[in-house]
This record gives structure tokens, C-alpha cells and sequence, in this order.
């Protein structure tokens, strides 16, 4: 017997020596769910939050920020400067005076407030749906210009607050689809192929919201034409801007869109050569948490309506936040004071002047700050990032933390999937099955209860 117990001792060091080692090597960890994602991007434009509260110099791009952290569970109302001197929320009620005149700007802010729990009708002192329907001409149904993006984000902010929709408004949108089933920045309806994906996802979303779906089926028709071979979308497909590159602010908003539509962004319709926008966005992801234009360096605009766009969020859908919940963050010493000097998507720079009597025929329009730009940014793709030392940190290092997630030093990532079964694990099984294999023979050798 004792001889049985020396040498099963030996045999259970030698079997579970390896288990030891094999439990003490790194693991390949999981790759971050979307959720995860989102909170990584919130944290990115955390860190570019410029002193003034905003993100770049802009009420669209702040505007999303507000709409993508309520969306993604945290609290708007923490999205607070590193100084806590200023808030998002702050720089949108500021700012929103000097676009009284501008249906998408004010719409845009409608939808912030709105998705921040807040009263638009009396934030800060200031009744944006006052300004919203001092915009509306009832002649023919138009917000402001009458531009897509004017017609669109003003429906969008009535439907979120509650208000109700005017019949001709939305009329008036639907007029402004294009043969091909998809919508410009103008004011009139342009020849088929001078569309675009980011005017089409933004009139979608507002059709939908507004209870009209008959454009819906032009629209996906024109959507699936655009979509490119790694699963993500171009502003144009062709352009007129150069060669046709998916993405992540394209992507985003087609996600938004097809969300809105009733359709499934990873479903066998919108898969090309296996990809979805989704395999597109989450590839585009930097290890600093943020997105960048083809070409480019994460950016705030690139980002800004990403977030919502991971937790499959239209703009106007209802939002749900806990109190007190923020992305976490690391702040930088001095981050860009000033709007980045290059934009992240080749598109027209015209922006449409008061809308005429009758119907334009000129080329479509950009608009001006909205989707998260600006009116003074040009048009080429960025060559510098928002910040110099979140660039160099995203270079450095293996791998890099955001909000808790760890990212691998190439900017883009495998979409999430089930990690495969722990080798240690099951070398874990097979040497405690192993060892009582052994006992047990041993005891029933020596004592041979069958010979009893």
C-alpha cells in the first residue's frame, strides 16, 4: 500500500506540473462586445472634449456626443471638461443662439436635450421649439431651407419631444427623393447616382420616425447599390470625390437607418463576401477607442455618431441612462483648442442659400454642421489627429486600455465571438480523470476483493 501511495503522489505531480504552467501562460481575451466598443469611443471623445465643452467647435458633433453616451446607458449631464468647467450640454444651449436660423442645427439640439431627459422648451432659458417652428413655412411644408438635412432633423426633434408633425413636412421630405430611391443634401431632387448615403440614412430615420414608411423600399434598394465589399458603406458609390472607401461616419448612419427601417444590419440581406457594416465599423476601431476617416487619425466627427450607431440607437428612439454614470476618461494636459483643419468626408462645400419659390435644378449641397461638421471645414480627408499625444499613445505599447477594454495596437479588431475553450481547462479534466484511474486500479490490485 504504501508503495501505491508514493507512486500515485508522483504520478498526480507529474500530471497536474503542466496544469500549473498552462494556467499561469496569458490567455487570448475576448474580443469587446459592441457595448464595449461604444464606451471605448465615448471615453475617446471624452479626452478631446475641448474647454468650452464641445467637440470641435461644434453643435452637431456635440450634439451626437450627447445623443451617444444617453444611448449607451451614461448620463449626459456628466460629460464635463477635465477643469469640470464646462459640459456638452452647456456648449449646445450657447451655441444654439447663433443657429436660430438653421432647422437642422436646432433640430439636431432638440434631439440632444431630449435624449439628456430635458425639457426643450425651457433649457437654459431658451425654447428651441419655439425656434424650431419659427422656421417652418406652411406654404409648402419646409423647415428652414428646405434642405434634406433641415426637412429631416426638424422631424426627428418633434417626434422625440412629442410635438406633432405637420403632414406637409413630411410630404415635402418625401418630394425631395431621388429616382434612384436615395436623398442629397439640396433642396430638390437630383439625378440618379448624385445621391448620397449619409442624406438617404438621415431622411430614412426621419420618415420612419415620422410614421411613413412607403420611401423605405427605394431607399434599401439605393443602400444595397453602395454597400462595398468589406461590408461598409462610402459616402458615394461611385464619387465624384475619387475612389469609393468605406466609412465609420457612413457606416454609422446606414446602421442607424437600416435599424430604423426594420432591418438587420448583420442579417444574410446585408452581408457582402460575409461581411456587415458592422465587421467594417468595429474593424475601423483605433486602440485609442476612437474612429478615423480612411486615411486619417481618430477624429471627434469621424466618432461622434458612432456610439449610437454600436447600441443600434436611430436618432429620436427612446434612450436609457443611469444618473451619475460616466465614460471613463483620461485627460490630456492641453487638448486642440481649435476645430481640426480638415474634414473627414469629401463632399460638396456649397451650402444652399434661402430656399427659392420654386424647385432648384442645381447640384446637391453640403450642409453646414451637420452629421457632426462644420460650416468652416474643408473638404479634404484629415491628415492630422485631434490630438498629437492620443495619436502617439495608440502607436506605443502591445496593447492599450480603454474604459477597461483592451485593444491590440492595429487599429482594427475582429468582431466579437465566443473564445474557444480553455486548453488548460481541459488538460485539467483529463488529468484528474487520469489520476483516479490510476487510484483506483492500484486499490483494486492490492486488495483483490474479488478473490475474497
Amino acid at each position: 500500500m504504501r508503495r501505491l501511495v508514493v507512486a500515485s503522489a508522483i504520478l498526480a505531480a507529474l500530471l497536474t506540473t503542466p496544469l500549473s504552467l498552462a494556467a499561469a501562460l496569458p490567455t487570448t481575451a475576448a474580443a469587446p462586445t459592441d457595448a464595449e466598443r461604444a464606451a471605448a469611443a465615448l471615453s475617446f471623445l471624452r479626452s478631446v472634449q475641448l474647454p468650452d465643452g464641445s467637440l470641435a467647435h461644434s453643435i452637431g458633433a456635440t450634439s451626437d456626443f450627447v445623443i451617444g453616451a444617453a444611448a449607451a446607458g451614461y448620463d449626459p449631464t456628466t460629460l464635463l471638461t477635465c477643469k469640470l468647467t464646462a459640459g456638452a450640454l452647456g456648449y449646445i444651449a450657447t451655441s444654439s443662439d447663433a443657429a436660430t436660423g438653421d432647422a437642422a442645427k436646432t433640430g439636431k439640439a432638440i434631439l440632444a436635450v431630449v435624449a439628456a431627459g430635458l425639457d426643450p422648451a425651457g433649457f437654459e432659458g431658451r425654447d428651441l421649439l419655439a425656434r424650431l417652428a419659427a422656421l417652418y413655412h406652411s406654404s409648402n411644408g419646409a423647415y428652414g431651407d428646405g434642405s434634406t438635412y433641415s426637412q429631416s432633423f426638424a422631424l426627428l426633434a418633434l417626434k422625440a419631444a412629442g410635438s406633432s408633425v405637420p403632414a406637409e413636412a413630411v410630404t415635402e421630405l418625401k418630394a425631395l427623393q431621388d429616382p434612384d430611391g436615395s436623398w442629397s443634401y439640396g433642396t430638390a431632387p437630383v439625378a440618379a447616382g448624385q445621391g448620397d448615403t449619409n442624406s438617404t440614412a438621415i431622411a430614412v430615420m426621419a420618415l420612419d420616425a415620422a410614421g411613413d414608411t412607403s420611401a423605405d423600399a427605394a431607399a434599401l434598394t439605393y443602400l444595397h447599390t453602395q454597400q462595398l465589399a468589406d461590408g461598409g458603406f462610402p459616402y458615394q458609390n461611385p464619387s465624384s470625390f475619387g475612389a469609393a472607401v468605406s466609412d465609420p461616419d457612413s457606416d454609422a448612419g446606414v446602421i442607424e437607418a437600416l435599424v430604423s427601417a426594420g432591418q438587420d444590419p448583420e442579417g444574410a440581406t446585408w452581408l457582402q463576401s460575409g461581411n456587415s457594416v458592422l465587421t467594417h465599423l468595429r474593424s475601423s476601431q483605433a486602440s485609442n477607442g476612437g474612429f478615423a476617416f480612411p486615411g486619417g487619425s481618430p477624429d471627434a466627427f469621424t466618432t461622434s455618431q458612432v456610439p449610437a450607431a454600436l447600441v443600434r440607437i436611430p436618432y429620436g428612439s427612446p434612450v436609457h441612462w443611469t444618473a451619475g454614470r460616466t465614460p471613463e476618461f483620461q485627460c490630456i494636459a492641453d487638448p486642440l483648442t481649435a476645430a481640426p483643419t480638415t474634414k473627414p468626408t469629401a463632399k460638396p462645400t456649397v451650402r444652399p442659400t434661402a430656399r427659392p419659390t420654386a424647385r432648384p435644378t442645381a447640384s446637391p449641397t453640403e450642409p453646414a454642421d451637420t452629421a457632426g461638421s462644420t460650416a468652416a471645414e474643408p473638404t479634404q480627408a484629415p491628415t492630422a489627429a485631434p490630438t498629437d499625444e492620443l495619436v502617439a499613445a495608440a502607436a506605443t505599447g502591445p496593447t492599450e486600455q480603454v474604459a477597461g477594454i483592451t485593444f491590440s495596437p492595429a487599429d482594427s479588431n475582429p468582431a466579437p465571438s465566443d473564445p474557444a475553450p480553455s486548453s488548460a481547462l481541459l488538460y485539467g479534466v483529463v488529468a484528474a480523470m487520469g489520476l483516479v484511474v490510476v487510484l483506483g486500479g492500484g486499490w483494486l490490485y492490492i486488495t483483490r476483493p474479488w478473490t475474497r
